[in-house]
């Protein structure tokens, strides 16, 4: 079921012929229709369109309560884990992607690499899937705002501007260590809680989407510019093979600007 669910958008497409991106099972359209409408697909489950999924639909154990934002790399929704009852943000990426095996490799590789890092300022990952021809991350709900609606409020003075600058320091130079680079450093992307504690969110998940994976993985796509233009270093816009942890500080230093 889990092959077929994802040789289902080719079928969509009208493709002669297809394998599963993971396993590399081959597919034929008349065997694969019979099998797919055989199989039960639960009534709460809404299928996951780009216009995004409505509260109450449920992706695998998550339950939909509602959009959090939406960006280029995908929709993020407040979401119940229903085997924990807990609250999650989770991130929905473009349903295209499961069509890319590049993307499918990267995904399953940095996923775990992202899944390590745990560090109080940087959101944690939770969980990683593919449901209903999406992939997905789960991660920890931040009760809060970004920065970017704090600073549309004005009521960031500059020594919480500077408390805010040392937490995120702090995660950078941790994430850093371990060898994980942001890549997208921007107040959309920097949580603060009630309590006022800074969280980093999405952290790595540019090197999944958008493919600058290191030059020894023969995963790199150089000619793939990351980031946000107002807070990336000059090498970022012109030479991303050879981005390193530099460009988030550079990118903080805009931020804090």
């Amino acid at each position: 079921p889990h092959c077929l669910a994802r040789f289902e958008s080719a079928l969509e497409e009208g493709a002669r012929e297809a394998s599963c991106p993971l396993c590399g099972k081959a597919f034929d359209p008349a065997t694969a229709n019979t099998a797919l409408a055989a199989i039960e697909t639960p009534t709460a489950v809404a299928p996951v369109a780009e216009e995004g999924l409505p509260a109450g639909a449920s992706l695998g154990q998550y339950r939909i309560e509602g959009v959090l934002g939406r960006g280029g790399m995908g929709i993020v929704y407040r979401a119940t884990q229903t085997s924990l009852e807990r609250l999650v943000a989770l991130k929905v990426l473009p349903r295209a992607l499961a069509r890319d095996a590049e993307f499918v490799e990267r995904f399953r590789r940095e996923a775990s690499a992202l899944a390590g890092l745990n560090h109080p300022h940087i959101v944690t990952i939770h969980d990683r899937g593919f449901e209903q021809g999406v992939y997905f991350f789960a991660m920890e709900y931040v009760d809060g705002t970004s920065l970017r609606h704090l600073l549309a409020s004005r009521s960031v003075d500059p020594s919480r501007a500077l408390r805010i600058a040392s937490e995120v320091c702090d995660a950078l130079e941790y994430a850093h260590g371990r060898g994980v680079i942001h890549r997208d450093i921007k107040p959309e992307n920097l949580l603060v809680d009630r309590s006022g504690r800074v969280k980093i969110a999405d952290f790595g998940l540019a090197r999944i989407v958008r493919g600058n994976a290191t030059p020894s993985d023969g995963l790199t796509r150089s000619d793939v510019v990351m980031g946000t233009l107002d807070y990336m270093a000059p090498e970022q816009r012109d030479r991303t093979k050879d981005v390193d942890a530099r460009a988030d500080l550079y990118a903080l230093g805009v931020v804090l600007y």
